[in-house]
């Protein structure tokens, strides 16, 4: 049944699972791989594509302009995750120096780490958490590094946006996402200093430190969960986490570290779609336990890609409350959050002011979503008000 949803995947999805499966072919009409490239281009995947076909001896197999397409994509990730590499080691040493300890959560070194290279996946900030305890710390610490203030956001939300400019218009700023949890305080009950204790150093430090092996899978589809495991970026992560760590973790352990934090609908339910997609990871890691997503579909994430919300969309949100939440409890918390949406959080979505009144911000955000749901799509990368 699954090696049959598979051969409805797109011709990217398909291109991924081939790669997982060692076959030596590509073979495809160069109609496919058109449309294999417009997917890659719109998910901004190219570099990861590269470097998992160059790492396998695959890329010979592809057409020479996708070669070049693909190369030259990663050519411009190097730029920018150069500058970022600089960057975080500088952070990186003022931490370390300063004693507060900081956890590195995906970025460069997820690169290094899992797809050979620093520059194998594209990322534009530096995302790192630190204990609630030490947040005050680490705030003033990074505005001492010429980071400006961070955002200020709604109390059930996790991490904290620094920014840094840069006079270059090839790459103006540099963000420093500062989290303190994992995800929004009504979405789990994760157990935080659990994690912390199973953090390894990196190397050359001490209080600088990153995510196991299983914790690393855990945390990885986690945060597509949070997304919505909207973009193929977030598949290619989870499915190369996979493949690079199978020996390393054990689903028995990961089901039941997620039961007790809350989240094993969540996991469940990301990792079930994407060894729907790439069936070939069940010869890799086998999973036990499946569960399916209600009107997840690849068409859903390349609109959600360009802004538009559709009604599809709508329905796929709602529908995801009953399958992906673990208790009754979190789920009327996120009912809540989804349609009387914190207020001071909706007012920073439409760059307002505090205070007014509440009837009239509320009207303003059903006008929107009312808009959408009559057929009026989103201009192209609009933020919509009900993402955690």
């Amino acid at each position: 049944m699954e090696r049959k949803n598979a051969m409805k995947a797109s011709e990217a999805v398909r291109l991924l699972d081939q790669i997982y499966s060692g076959e030596r072919t590509l073979g495809r009409s160069d109609a496919g791989w058109k449309k294999a490239w417009e997917d890659i281009r719109g998910s901004f995947t190219g570099s990861q594509f590269y470097h998992l076909l160059q790492s396998r001896d695959l890329l010979e197999q592809t057409p020479e302009w996708l070669q070049a397409e693909l190369k030259a994509e990663s050519e411009r990730i190097l730029y920018q995750n150069m500058l970022i590499r600089a960057e975080q080691k500088k952070l990186f040493r003022a931490f370390e120096q300063e004693e507060i300890p900081l956890l590195v959560l995906k970025g460069i070194r997820m690169s290094e780490r899992f797809f050979g290279h620093f520059a194998a996946r594209p990322t534009t900030d530096i995302d790192v958490l630190v204990r609630p305890s030490d947040l005050e710390r680490a705030s003033a610490l990074l505005k001492q590094l010429s980071f400006g203030d961070g955002e200020t956001l709604d109390d059930d939300h996790f991490h904290l946006q620094f920014n840094k400019f840069y006079n270059n218009p090839m790459f103006p700023f540099l963000a420093v996402e500062l989290h303190w949890s994992i995800m929004r305080s009504h979405h789990h009950e994760t157990d935080l200093e659990a994690l912390w204790s199973r953090t390894i150093p990196l190397t050359g430090y001490r209080y600088v430190r990153e995510l196991n092996d299983e914790d690393t899978l855990y945390h990885t589809a986690l945060h597509g969960f949070n997304h919505h495991m909207l973009s193929l970026k977030y598949i290619v992560d989870i499915a190369q986490v996979i493949d690079q760590t199978w020996d390393g973790f054990s689903y028995e352990s990961l089901w039941n570290k997620a039961r007790l934090d809350g989240n094993l609908a969540k996991l469940t339910a990301v990792l079930s779609l994407v060894y729907r997609l790439c069936p070939t990871l069940q010869w890799v890691k086998p999973l036990d336990r499946r569960i399916r997503w209600p009107f997840w579909s690849e068409q859903l994430m390349r609109e959600a890609g360009v802004g538009i919300k559709s009604r599809r969309y709508y329905l796929f949100r709602l529908c995801s409350i009953f399958v992906t939440f673990d208790h009754t409890a979190a789920m009327l918390s996120h009912f809540k959050y989804l349609f009387l949406p914190p207020a001071d959080y909706a007012r920073s979505q439409f760059k307002e002011e505090q205070g007014g009144s509440l009837l009239s911000l509320y009207s303003r955000i059903y006008r929107q979503r009312l808009g959408h749901l009559l057929g009026r799509r989103a201009r192209a990368g609009a933020k919509e008000l009900d993402t955690p």
